[in-house]
């Protein structure tokens, strides 16, 4: 393993703060998203999870939700493998102005623990407004990392997601605040990814009192967006 790998597997530090932002930004473009999310070829950025804020909630996108989503729950998995571990839901769309689809997971703050474990969670860097850079602890048990071997995993993973059939319903070509509209016409993509946690829970291996909690739990969210 290289040197620059070597530093990414460093643990975890337990000092590791959440930084607190008071700025107004709410969300960003499309292409600027694309624009982030594109600048991956150096070693020390594989392992980083852009945080964007959408309203309420926080996106990571592309590469970044590949990392949420599989990298991330894959390592959760292996961990603890007697937890029933559930990753966000993955929202794929596509839009005109930036020709090509998109793909994003989103929660909200006080889901941080669940999706970006401290466990695994190396450091969180105040960049901007709106902006967290979150590096994570990359798995030591797949051989030699590259570049080109994690974009072929995060494409191949991006390519088996469905598209969503409804387009962007805020999404212009003029470069203005993206939407992120759910799959079910104008829904918002939090409701979108609330529907996923709801339709992925395993009833069948779910205790009572754990599907109460889980139940409260989505009330909670929903009334927060009433």
């Amino acid at each position: 393993m290289s040197t620059a790998q070597t530093q990414q597997q460093s643990q975890p530090s337990a000092k590791v703060q959440l930084p607190k932002q008071q700025g107004e930004r709410k969300g960003f473009t499309n292409q600027e998203i694309q624009a982030i999310e594109a600048d991956r070829k150096e070693p020390e950025k594989w392992n980083v999870v852009h945080l964007l804020r959408d309203g309420n909630y926080w996106h990571a996108n592309e590469w970044s939700a590949w990392l949420v989503a599989v990298v991330i729950t894959s390592q959760m998995k292996r961990l603890h493998p007697d937890m029933e571990i559930v990753p966000p839901t993955a929202v794929k769309k596509f839009a005109k102005n930036i020709g090509g689809e998109y793909i994003f997971v989103g929660f909200q703050e006080k889901s941080f623990d669940k999706y970006l474990p401290k466990e695994l969670v190396l450091d969180w860097r105040d960049v901007e407004d709106g902006r967290i850079d979150v590096p994570i602890q990359m798995p030591d048990d797949h051989g030699e990392l590259t570049y080109e071997r994690l974009q072929a995993a995060y494409q191949k993973w991006k390519s088996e997601q469905p598209l969503s059939k409804e387009k962007d319903k805020k999404e212009s070509t003029n470069g203005d605040r993206q939407g992120r509209g759910g799959a079910m016409g104008d829904t918002p993509g939090h409701i979108l990814a609330i529907v996923g946690r709801i339709m992925s829970l395993p009833l069948h291996r779910t205790s009572p009192i754990d599907a109460h909690k889980f139940l409260e739990e989505i009330q909670r969210e929903l009334l927060a967006h009433l």
